[in-house]
């Protein structure tokens, strides 16, 4: 397994971040407004639902090219064979690497505006 690139790393978990918020924000708006004491269509209905995605999409960006950063690197780190039956626990510590590596640096953020 030849080592992953840290630019094609670092654009491909931006965008995946990016599309997430692209189509998940929208449908959290209306889950939210659906569960509003005030009703659907008395919290906003329909209106505004894209309302606050720009700044949604520019946060999870960093996040999640990070996220996919240390991802790729843990796993060309780990590099067991395609074929072994170890390779799901390969991509679980990945993962796991990548969130423990995002929560760091969410602590260390802020520890340090304190």
């Amino acid at each position: 397994m030849e080592r992953p690139g840290f630019t094609a790393s670092l654009v491909a978990g931006g965008v995946a971040g990016v599309a997430v918020d692209l189509i998940l924000f929208p449908l959290d708006t209306i889950k939210t407004r659906l569960q509003s004491p005030q009703g659907f269509n008395k919290a906003g209905g329909f209106r505004g639902i894209y309302a606050g995605v720009p700044s949604a999409a520019i946060g999870s960006f960093p996040n999640a090219a990070a996220f996919f950063i240390t991802y790729e690197y843990v796993k060309w780190f780990l590099h067991t064979d395609s074929s072994s039956y170890l390779m799901p626990v390969k991509h679980m510590l990945a993962a796991s690497a990548g969130e423990v590596f995002l929560w760091c640096l969410e602590n260390f953020k802020k520890r340090s505006n304190q």
